[in-house]
């Protein structure tokens, strides 16, 4: 059975995460309100957040899943390079997603090449999927 992935991102992510999670069944949301309902609607077995979803609303979604469902969803924040976000420290990204309850978080902008980035990207992600399949 392939994993079902729902990613809350912006367009210009799509590519990377698509390619980076071949053989993953991914959703792609763009709003907090059409990833909760997404959420409601179907079961997925990981959400990734990008720090710049829905206009920078990753820790509106992360705060109203939490709520409710506490601790049945794994959840992995992302920042991408190069999308914003510069002057906010990736410690204190960190810090503000586990105190929000993120299982995980990954600042590929501390990353220098487009393979590592994946290989972080991919590790960081498949580190929360539950195991077969």
């Amino acid at each position: 059975m392939r994993k079902r992935i729902l990613v809350a991102d912006v367009p210009e992510l799509d590519a990377r995460l698509a390619a980076v999670l071949a053989g993953r069944e991914l959703h792609f949301v763009r709003t907090v309100d059409e990833a909760m309902r997404a959420l409601a609607q179907e079961a997925f077995d990981l959400l990734v957040i990008s720090v710049h979803f829905d206009d920078s609303r990753m820790f509106d979604l992360l705060r109203e899943v939490r709520t409710v469902a506490r601790d049945q969803l794994p959840i992995v924040c992302v920042r991408e390079p190069g999308l914003g976000f510069t002057a906010i420290s990736s410690h204190t990204l960190e810090v503000t997603c586990r105190a929000l309850d993120a299982n995980g978080f990954v600042d590929l902008a501390t990353i220098n090449d487009d393979a590592g980035r994946d290989a972080a990207l991919r590790a960081a992600i498949e580190g929360f999927l539950p195991r077969g399949g």
